[in-house]
């Protein structure tokens, strides 16, 4: 894979600007290791934990639907399905989100899995987490394990993707085929690559750029993204905060502004 030296590259990276298609290959990796990751845990480990809380709910919970629109108890080839192709378009967008948000990561891999799994389970867990008087949260039972289950569900997603993703772009995703490396990229995606084609030919775009890879690289880049990312993740825990404190108290949350 042809690189590019670039001098300006931040404290602890390496000092090379990744060719158009080394670009596409280090994108691909982050779609499909964060697709096989969402898939494991989203969608296997996701629905053993909707089968615990069916189990675990009262029979006037049986048959209803949920906020997703599921029966309760219930599982069928389709619904299986559905869940299993969204947690692989899930995990693959969170995947690029890693290849973005690792540039004010640590550089050690245990530092990357901590911090990341940290913003994704606060910014996923709000995402998931609902407030009073949401079905998932009010009729399914206990209410705690729902709230732990969803929360831990994007946590472990965080820690578990870091490293599939850092070991297929060192390896896999260099060596194999183009065309089965970014082929097996876009199927991970699958319908989310209407979401991410923008954003994505634009940071393509920026990356052919000296200034901009430059700029990218700068000190002020990474402080400001370090700010971002705190600020991103007490929002997230601030809006699980919310949530819980509604579902504890069977009332609506006033809070407004939240994940």
């Amino acid at each position: 894979m042809a690189l590019v030296k670039d001098k300006f590259a931040g404290p602890g990276r390496e000092g090379t600007r990744p060719t158009a298609l080394a670009f596409w290959r280090t994108l691909a990796a982050g779609a499909v290791g964060g697709g096989v990751v969402g898939l494991l845990v989203g969608g296997v480990l996701g629905r053993l934990l909707m089968r615990l809380l069916a189990a675990t709910s009262p029979e006037s919970a049986q048959g209803r639907l949920t906020d997703d629109i599921q029966p309760v108890g219930e599982i069928s080839l389709g619904g299986t399905l559905t869940l299993l192709v969204t947690t692989v378009a899930l995990g693959a967008i969170a995947g690029l989100v890693y290849l973005w948000v690792r540039r004010v990561l640590p550089p050690s891999r245990r530092g990357r899995a901590g911090l990341f799994a940290l913003f994704v389970g606060n910014i996923g867990g709000a995402f998931l987490v609902h407030d009073h008087p949401s079905f998932d949260y009010s009729v399914l039972q206990p209410e705690w394990l729902a709230v732990v289950s969803f929360v831990a569900v994007p946590t472990l997603f965080g820690l578990l993707a870091p490293s599939a993703i850092d070991r297929l772009e060192s390896g896999w995703a260099r060596r194999a085929p183009a065309w089965l490396v970014l082929g097996l990229g876009a199927a991970a995606l699958n319908l989310a690559l209407v979401v991410v084609a923008l954003p994505v030919l634009v940071a393509f775009g920026l990356s052919r750029s000296g200034a901009a890879v430059r700029f990218w690289r700068s000190d002020a880049v990474t402080v400001a993204g370090r700010v971002l990312f705190v600020l991103m993740v007490a929002w997230g825990f601030y809006g699980i905060t919310t949530d819980v404190i509604s579902i504890a108290t069977d009332t609506p949350s006033p809070a407004r502004f939240t994940p």
